[in-house]
Parts: C-alpha cells; structure tokens; sequence
C-alpha cells in the first residue's frame, strides 16, 4: 500500500495516546515524562510521515513511537512490521538501531525477524556493543538466547566477539532493576561468570572465596552504590584481599597479597583470579611494604555486560544468589 494511503487510511486513528500511569510503558520512558512534564501522543499518520523524512533522528523517534504504538494495538498501523524491516536496512545506523529497540517493545516473533538483517550486517566494536544491548531486551530473547529459530546465533557470537562497550554510572543509573525472579536470578548467575566476578568472589556456592565476602552486600549498598563500587572497585577498599606494594633492595616493586610467610621468605600472590601468579621474595630484601592504594579488582569488568545483564546481576549479589529477598533500591549504609 503506497504511504500516502496508509496515511489517509490511518488519520483518523490519532486515538494511539501514551498513558503515563499504563504498565505498558517501560519505567525510564515514565522518568522521563515525568521530568519533563510531557505526555507524549502517538498519531499513527505522523508516524509514518516521519518514518519518510529525510532527516535521520526524525526517523529514529518514529520508529520508538512505532513499537510503542504496535504494542498498544497491533492494528493501529497496518504494515508496521514491514515498516519495521525497511528501517533495519536504513543506511543510518541510528535509524537500524532504533528499529532493533522497537522491535523490542513489539516483542513478537515477527518484528524480531524484521530485525535479523542488523545482526548479519558489518558493524564497528562500538556498534556491535549498541546492537547486542538492544536486543538483549526481555521481549527478545526467546527468539535468539532460550533458542535460536531463526539461526542468528552465529552473527551474535561475531557481534559478542567484536563490541567494546564503556559503561558509565550515568548509564547505568538509568536501568531499571527487575524482580528476583527464579528467571532473572539465574541469568544474574550467567552474568557473575560472563563478567568473571566468581574468579575472586563466591556467592549462593558459586565462584572462588580469594576476595571479600560478599554475603550481605545487599544490606550495605543500595542498587546504584553497588554499581558505582563495580565501576570503581578502588573507591572503598577492604582488609581482606587487599594487595600490598613491597620495595625490593633492587629496585623492584612487587604488588600483590601475602599467601604464606616463614622467617625468610613471603609468596606473594599478584593475581587473586590466578593461584599460579605466586612470586617469591626474601624478606631480608624488602626495604619497604605498604597497603596498595589500588584495589585488585580490574577496572570495566561490567563492559562485557548488557545493560540488561547489569540489571540481573544487581539483583543476583543483593538477594545473595536468590537466597534473601534484595533489600529496598534506595537503601543506604
């Protein structure tokens, strides 16, 4: 149907008015609406004007107010899952992009098939990172990580091979953290391991004890504190785990933890994710050994994460593996 039918078949249906109190709309979008005051309405004519306009963030914020409209009533606007696919292949890449993120808010088979060109075209690191956060959306992943009927699996598994991420607290303060469902605890446990966190830290029976405890860690950091300390492991040191720098008589600065000692020699351990990097020194050779002001936990470990997956994860370590109910979100020390 040529669009400017769709347009005069669909003028009158102007009804499609974003509800901010409605549970369809996801969390942030009501944050949003509710610092700016605004509430948004939808008019399918306007839509598909702007999905044809030659400016590309007009096309990008039709195509947010296409899923959002599909997922109010599908009939709204006839052709939106073709409208869906033309946009994939848009040579923008904020308009295929935003495609991905309505096909997120249809959250059918359909619009997740119209969005399978994205995964299988070329893509930069920092591409590949916006794409997979896109579709690691709740809707969509039965239709790619419970199973693979569509036969992506490979193109995710380039797309995971080449991202590169750099989460901000800024981001990340904007995710919405879900319930602690058997479902999200279990993907939190995949995202403990994804991020390599179980190499120091055990939790619910999983992982290696060589870092801090982490029981409890829910009653001691709200869910955006706990974020803030993952992305800046530095920012609150602890006793235990904590590295030691030793000035050797030859120069040499060794940093690590003190595994064992006798009279004559420590075996300092630089890597707690490795029980292997051991190195010996004599003690008569340290001239000076002081607390590391650098926490052992390696810096980014949350960019090989989803923000979806940072979610899960919060709510794995405050319900401490799915054993306590996660404290309120906005609990303080």
């Amino acid at each position: 149907m040529p669009l400017i039918r769709h347009i005069a078949v669909l003028a009158f249906a102007a009804t499609c008015i974003a509800d901010r109190a409605s549970a369809e709309v996801p969390p942030v979008e009501k944050a949003n609406e509710a610092k700016t005051g605004e509430i948004r309405m939808l008019r399918p004519d306007l839509i598909l004007q702007s999905l044809a306009s030659p400016e590309s963030p007009v096309r990008r914020e039709a195509l947010i107010d296409l899923g959002r409209c599909y997922a109010k009533n599908p009939s709204l606007i006839p052709g939106a899952i073709q409208l869906l696919r033309r946009s994939a292949n848009d040579p923008a890449f904020d308009v295929s992009l935003a495609a991905v993120e309505a096909a997120g808010l249809m959250g059918t088979a359909e619009s997740f098939l119209a969005i399978a060109d994205v995964l299988r075209a070329p893509h930069t690191p920092a591409e590949a990172a916006k794409i997979l956060d896109a579709i690691d959306s709740p809707s969509l992943r039965p239709f790619w990580k419970s199973s693979d009927p569509y036969r992506v699996s490979n193109f995710i598994d380039n797309l995971n091979q080449k991202a590169q991420r750099q989460h901000t607290l800024a981001d990340l303060e904007a995710i919405t953290i879900p319930e602690p469902t058997p479902g999200v605890i279990s993907s939190g446990r995949e995202a403990f391991r994804t991020a390599r966190c179980d190499a120091c830290h055990r939790v619910a029976g999983y992982g290696r004890a060589t870092g801090p405890d982490l029981r409890g860690i829910g009653m001691c950091y709200s869910n955006t504190e706990l974020i803030r300390h993952i992305l800046q492991p530095s920012l609150d040191l602890h006793d235990v785990g904590r590295f030691e720098k030793f000035l050797l008589s030859d120069g040499r600065v060794i940093t690590g933890r003190a595994a064992s000692t006798d009279q004559s020699q420590l075996r300092i351990q630089t890597d707690l994710s490795n029980p292997e990097s051991v190195v010996t020194i004599n003690a008569a050779d340290i001239e000076q050994r002081q607390p590391s002001k650098v926490s052992p936990m390696p810096v980014g470990l949350l960019n090989s994460l989803t923000p979806t997956q940072v979610a899960e994860l919060v709510v794995y370590l405050r319900s401490d593996g799915g054993r306590l109910a996660p404290p309120a979100a906005s609990h303080e020390h």
